[in-house]
C-alpha cells in the first residue's frame, strides 16, 4: 500500500507494506544482559571491557550510547579495540572517501586458530542521514570484542568464523548530516543548479536548532505550498538551497542495472557519472572481491523492513526460497519485522545487494532498521502571514538519542543469526558434474579433447587437482582454483598415437581438498571412447564402403564448435567434413584390425 504523510510541508512518500503472513521459526541467540544497563549513558564495564592484560584498566574511551558518534569518535573507539584486543580484533582501512577519510573495517576472529573459516560481512551507513546504522554496527563490534571471554555465544561466532564489519561506508556523511539532516548522498562535488559552481548553495540551519526546515505557505490550507528551504541565497540568484553539498547516492552506484538509474544530478538517487565512480563504492567493491563472503547484510533506516534481491526487476531471484527462509528468521528475531523482495517495495537500480548477489555471488540482504512514525518535525512561525517553518528529518530516520540502545538491542541478534547460519552451512565440497569427450570414435594418432565440468559446491575458495583417466590409465592432471558455488569446464587433451586400439571408459577425479567430508561426488564416469583406424566411422574395426558413404553424407558440413560430441566424419577435427577427411579414409580403405 502506498501511503503519504505530510512531513515538513512537503509530501514525503513512504511505502508501507501490506501485512504478510510470517513464519516465525528462528530463535534469538542468548546474548545475556544488555550491553549497558537501563538508562545508562556512559561507558560501563560490560561494554568497555578490561584490557586483555587482566590488570583491570579500562582500555576503551568512554562510550555514550545516548549520543550519535561522529567520525572521529568512531575511529577512536575502533583503534582502541584494535590495541586492546589484538588476538581477536583487526582494524584496517579499505580505502578513502572523497574528503580523504579512511573507511575502516573491523575483522573479528580468533586469530590463534589459523584454519580456513567462513567469512561474513556487515555494512553500515551508506546514507548520511542514517547514523543509527553506524551506531548499530559499532555497538556489535564493541560488544563482540569486550564479551569474547565471558559470553559463550560471542565465543562461538568469533572462534568459528571471520566477521567483517564496515561500521560506516559514507564516512564524509557524518559532517554533512550535522549541517543538513536531509543529506543522503556522499560528498562528491556536484553542480546541481548548472551554474558551473559546485555545492555553493546548500540548505543552512539559520536558527541553529539542529534541523533544516522548509518554509510552507498555508494561505490555502487545503493545498499548502512549498516556498523555500531554510538557508541563505549564497550565489545571489534569488533561489535558496538549490545546490546541496554532494553528491552521489552510494546505493545507486553499483554496477548492476546501473544504467537504468537516475542521471539527474539533483536527484536524491543520482547514480553518479558511471558505475563505481565513487571512492567509497570502489573501496567496498575491491574489498568484497578479495574475499569469499557467504552472507552479507547492509543496514539502512527510514522504514522497518527486511529486503532481499532483486531490486531492479520484479522477477524472483534464483535462490528465492533460501532468501525467504533467511528473511523469515530475521523477522522472527527482530519482533516480526515485515520482509519482501526489494522490488516489491520499489524498483531500484545500481543497488548494493543486487551487485553482491548477482556479481559477487554473495547472499546479501538489506535491513531497514528504524523509522519514527510519531515524529512531526519542528514548527515555527514564518516571516510572512500564513507561513510556517516546518521540518527536520533527523528523528524520522533515527531514534531519539535516549532510545538509540533500544533500537540497537532489537537488531543485535541479526549479527549472531547470520554468522551462525554461515558457520552451520560452511563446508568444503568439490563435485565432478560431467565428463564429455569431443568424439566417441576417433582415429588412432589424433588428439582427443575431453571436457570436465567441475563445481565448487562449498563455501570456500578451493584449489585442487583434477585427473582424467582412460580406463585406469592417467590421461592428464590439471590444477584449478574455484570460487564458492561456481562451476568451470576444464579441457584435457588425450594424444592417442601410442594408445592401443579399443574401447575406453573415460572418467575424471577431483582430488579431495582439506576438510572435505563428502567425496562421493568427486568422481564421474563419461561415455565410452573407441580408438580405431582413421576412417572407421562406424567403429566396426575396418574401413569399408559404409564408412565412405557416411563421410559422403556429411561432406561439406561445417560443425558448430559447441556441438559435443562431434561426429566421427570430421576425422582431423578441424570443424568441417572436407576433402582432407576423404583422403584419410581413402588412404586406409580396406584396412582392418582385431582386438
Amino acid at each position: 500500500m502506498l501511503c503519504r504523510r505530510a512531513v515538513t510541508g512537503v509530501m514525503l512518500v513512504v511505502l508501507i507494506l501490506c501485512p504478510l503472513v510470517l513464519r516465525l521459526t528462528a530463535k534469538s541467540p542468548d546474548l545475556g544482559s544488555p550491553v549497558l544497563g537501563s538508562g545508562s549513558n556512559s561507558c560501563q564495564a560490560s561494554i568497555c571491557g578490561k584490557a586483555s592484560n587482566g590488570k583491570g584498566v579500562y582500555a576503551l574511551p568512554p562510550i555514550d550510547w545516548e549520543h550519535y558518534s561522529n567520525y572521529t569518535e568512531i575511529v577512536t573507539i575502533l583503534l582502541a579495540l584494535n590495541e586492546t584486543y589484538p588476538d581477536i580484533v583487526d582494524v584496517f582501512s579499505i580505502g578513502e572517501s572523497w574528503l580523504n577519510r579512511d573507511i575502516y573495517c573491523v575483522r573479528l576472529t580468533n586469530e590463534s586458530d589459523q584454519k580456513t573459516k567462513p567469512e561474513i560481512l556487515f555494512v553500515g551507513y551508506h546514507h548520511a542521514r542514517e547514523p543509527i546504522t553506524a551506531e548499530l554496527s559499532l555497538y556489535f563490534a564493541v560488544y563482540a570484542a569486550t564479551n569474547y571471554g565471558t559470553n559463550q555465544t560471542v565465543a562461538e561466532v568469533v572462534d568459528k568464523s571471520e566477521i567483517y564489519v564496515i561500521v560506516a561506508l559514507n564516512v564524509d556523511g557524518f559532517e554533512l548530516f550535522e549541517a543538513n539532516d536531509w543529506q543522503r548522498k556522499n560528498a562528491r562535488p556536484t553542480d546541481e543548479d548548472f551554474d558551473a559552481i559546485d555545492d555553493e548553495d546548500p540548505p543552512e540551519d539559520e536558527d541553529e536548532d539542529g534541523f533544516i526546515e522548509q518554509l510552507i505557505d498555508y494561505s490555502n490550507p487545503s493545498y499548502p505550498t512549498f516556498v523555500r528551504w531554510e538557508g541563505i541565497d549564497n550565489d545571489g540568484d534569488a533561489e535558496y538551497a538549490e545546490d546541496w553539498i554532494g553528491g552521489v547516492d552510494l546505493n545507486r552506484n553499483y554496477d548492476y542495472a546501473w544504467e537504468l538509474g537516475s542521471s539527474q544530478r539533483q536527484s536524491e538517487i543520482y547514480k553518479g557519472p558511471q558505475p563505481f565512480s565513487e571512492p567509497e563504492t570502489q573501496a567496498i567493491r575491491d574489498f568484497v572481491l578479495e574475499h569469499d563472503f557467504t552472507y552479507a547484510i547492509s543496514f539502512h533506516s527510514g522504514v522497518e523492513l527486511i529486503l532481499y534481491p532483486w531490486g531492479s526487476t520484479l522477477a524472483p531471484p534464483p535462490d528465492e526460497a533460501r532468501f525467504i527462509e533467511v528473511a523469515q528468521d530475521l523477522s522472527s528475531i527482530t519482533g516480526g519485522t515485515l520482509y519482501q523482495q526489494s522490488s516489491d517495495f520499489y524498483l531500484s537500480y545500481g543497488v548494493w545487494d543486487d551487485w553482491m548477489y548477482g556479481v559477487a555471488n554473495v547472499f546479501a540482504l538489506t535491513c531497514e532498521i528504524f523509522y519514527n512514525e510519531t515524529w512531526e518535525g519542528v514548527g515555527e512561525p514564518g516571516p510572512h502571514p500564513n507561513t510556517v517553518w516546518e521540518g527536520g528529518l533527523k528523528y524520522w530516520f533515527n531514534p531519539f538519542p535516549e532510545s538509540i540502545e533500544t533500537t540497537i538491542l532489537r537488531w543485535l541478534p541479526v549479527f549472531f543469526y547470520i554468522t551462525n547460519r554461515t558457520i552451520n552451512e560452511a563446508f568444503h565440497n568439490l563435485a565432478v558434474e560431467r565428463v564429455q569427450p569431443q568424439k566417441t570414435v576417433i582415429g588412432k594418432g589424433y588428439t582427443l579433447r575431453l571436457n570436465v565440468s567441475l563445481r565448487n559446491e562449498g563455501f570456500f575458495q578451493e584449489a585442487s587437482n583434477v585427473t582424467v583417466y582412460a580406463n585406469s590409465t592417467i590421461v592428464q592432471t590439471q590444477s584449478i582454483t574455484l570460487s564458492p558455488r561456481t562451476s568451470s569446464i576444464i579441457t584435457f587433451l588425450w594424444a592417442t598415437a601410442d594408445v592401443a586400439n579399443g574401447n575406453y571408459i573415460i572418467s575424471a577425479y577431483a582430488w579431495p581438498v582439506p576438510e572435505e567430508e563428502n567425496t562421493t561426488d568427486n568422481n564421474a564416469t563419461g561415455v565410452h571412447v573407441f580408438i580405431t583406424i582413421p576412417g572407421d566411422m562406424d567403429a566396426d574395426r575396418d574401413v569399408d564402403i559404409y564408412d565412405i558413404v557416411m563421410i559422403a553424407g556429411r561432406y561439406g558440413e561445417v560443425l558448430p564448435p559447441v556441438a559435443w560430441p562431434q561426429p566421427p566424419e570430421d576425422i582431423d577435427g578441424d570443424g568441417d567434413v572436407d576433402i582432407y577427411d576423404v583422403v584419410v579414409a581413402a588412404g586406409n580403405y580396406g584396412e582392418s584390425w582385431q582386438p
